[in-house]
């Protein structure tokens, strides 16, 4: 498993999904088996699956990569995407297995992840950076810390400039972008050796229920089936 800013990645053994969707950029590298049901109908092997788009994944064994898409790297993917050069998933994936680093996977890609966020408003790019080194160690985060109110004081700006701004630079709402936050957050914790219910508390979730409802919206299965296929 590897969490950066703007990247989430994670080697799974048998897993089979729930339908479901997400702002991140999926890539899904497998060494195995593996069939992905989506809006272009059924696809095997490596693929790249954009931004929202509704599908749901069955695979033996292989990588899960997230990506932010106003992240550097997401746009890296965006354009690769969009030009239809999906030769960058070419056969030398195969070959990556669960022992390899973040670093090589990206070169593999043929993305460049020294940087971040360096397209954005930097008033944006300040929160966003916050909001990473806070998952980055796990940090609690607060709810109160994080309102609206709040955030937008510190990039002086009203609270509904603020949700603009933010919404037209990262493509996402804040509230649903934070939620994301809180649940690589609590990964952290479960990284740790962590209970759900701890890392439910410690990342900013009332409860581990609302916790489990939102990870499973979100990556289409339970935390609990999670723990069970993650390589940690």
């Amino acid at each position: 498993m590897h969490i950066q800013p703007g990247i989430f990645a994670v080697y799974t053994r048998v897993i089979d999904t729930a339908p479901h969707r997400h702002h991140q950029i999926q890539l899904t590298l497998p060494n195995e088996s593996c069939t992905l049901y989506c809006e272009q109908g059924i696809l095997n092997g490596a693929h790249i699956i954009p931004s929202n788009c509704p599908h749901q994944l069955k695979m033996d064994k292989g990588w899960v990569i997230l990506i932010e898409p106003h992240s550097d790297m997401g746009q890296q993917l965006n354009q690769n995407y969009c030009s239809n050069q999906a030769n960058l998933l070419h056969d030398e994936i195969l070959q990556v297995d669960h022992n390899t680093p973040l670093s090589t996977l990206m070169d593999v890609l043929r993305l460049d992840y020294s940087k971040q966020y360096t397209a954005l408003d930097p008033r944006i790019a300040l929160i966003v950076a916050q909001l990473d080194n806070s998952f980055k160690h796990a940090t609690l985060l607060e709810p109160k810390h994080w309102r609206a109110c709040k955030i937008a004081a510190q990039t002086h700006l009203s609270e509904s400039r603020f949700l603009h701004l933010f919404r037209e630079e990262m493509g996402i709402a804040w509230r649903p972008y934070l939620l994301w936050k809180r649940l690589i957050c609590a990964i952290g914790y479960l990284r740790q050796q962590q209970n759900i219910t701890v890392a439910a508390t410690h990342a900013g979730f009332s409860d581990s229920a609302h916790f489990s409802r939102s990870f499973k919206k979100q990556f289409g299965i339970s935390p609990k089936e999670a723990l069970q296929r993650v390589e940690r």
